[in-house]
C-alpha cells in the first residue's frame, strides 16, 4: 500500500476554500477517514449551537475565533487566537463564530449510525429554547447546513413562543464589527 504525500495545508486551503462558504464554511480534508479533520475559514453566519456526541478540537491557522458555549444555561463567550488550541468536551452546545479571514482546523470523531448530533436555537432576548433537532451526522460538510438553512428559512420556527422576539436569519444582517461579533 502506498501512502499518500505530505502536502502544504495553506495551499490545500487556498485550493479548496478560496472564500468563505457561508453559514459553516467547512471543507473535510481527508474522506473516509477514522477521524473528521476539517478546515473552516470565515466569515460566517450562523446562531445555531451545535452539540456532538463526541469531543471537538479547535486549533487556530490564522486570525482568532469566538466559541460560545451554553454552560449552567449562560452563554459563555472563548476566544481562541491564533496559534491556540482550544478542547471542547462532548455534549456541550457550541456555536463557533468566524470573522472574516480567519482559518482553523476542527477535528472530531466520524458518527457511527445512531450516535446523535443535536442543534438548537434559543432567543437572544430571553434565553428560551427556539427549536432543535437531532440527527446521524453523516456527512459533516453537508447535514448540519441543511438544518440551518432551514431553521433560517422559516420565521415560525425563528419566533420565541415565550416572549414574540423574532432570532434574525443571520445571513441577512450583518454579524461582524471589525473582527468582532456584533
Amino acid at each position: 500500500m502506498k501512502l499518500p504525500e505530505a502536502f502544504n495545508l495553506e495551499a490545500w486551503t487556498e485550493q479548496h476554500l478560496p472564500t468563505s462558504l457561508g453559514a459553516i464554511g467547512n471543507r473535510e480534508v481527508f474522506k473516509n477517514s477514522d477521524f473528521i479533520f476539517q478546515v473552516i475559514k470565515g466569515p460566517n453566519a450562523r446562531n445555531d449551537f451545535h452539540i456532538d456526541p463526541w469531543d471537538e478540537i479547535f486549533y487556530q491557522l490564522h486570525g482568532h475565533i469566538f466559541l460560545d458555549t451554553l454552560e449552567d444555561g449562560k452563554v459563555v463567550r472563548h476566544r481562541i487566537n491564533e496559534g491556540e488550541l482550544f478542547h471542547l468536551p462532548k455534549n456541550i452546545f457550541h456555536s463557533p463564530r468566524r470573522p472574516p479571514g480567519s482559518v482553523g482546523v476542527v477535528i472530531e470523531r466520524p458518527r457511527k449510525q445512531g450516535e446523535e448530533d443535536g442543534m438548537a436555537w434559543f432567543c437572544e432576548k430571553c434565553g428560551h429554547m427556539l427549536h432543535s433537532v437531532y440527527f446521524w451526522c453523516e456527512d459533516i460538510e453537508t447535514n448540519l447546513k441543511r438544518y440551518v438553512q432551514e431553521f433560517n428559512a422559516d420565521e415560525h420556527l425563528r419566533t420565541c413562543k415565550k416572549c414574540g422576539t423574532v432570532l434574525p436569519d443571520p445571513t441577512t444582517v450583518p454579524q461582524w464589527a471589525g473582527d468582532d461579533w456584533k
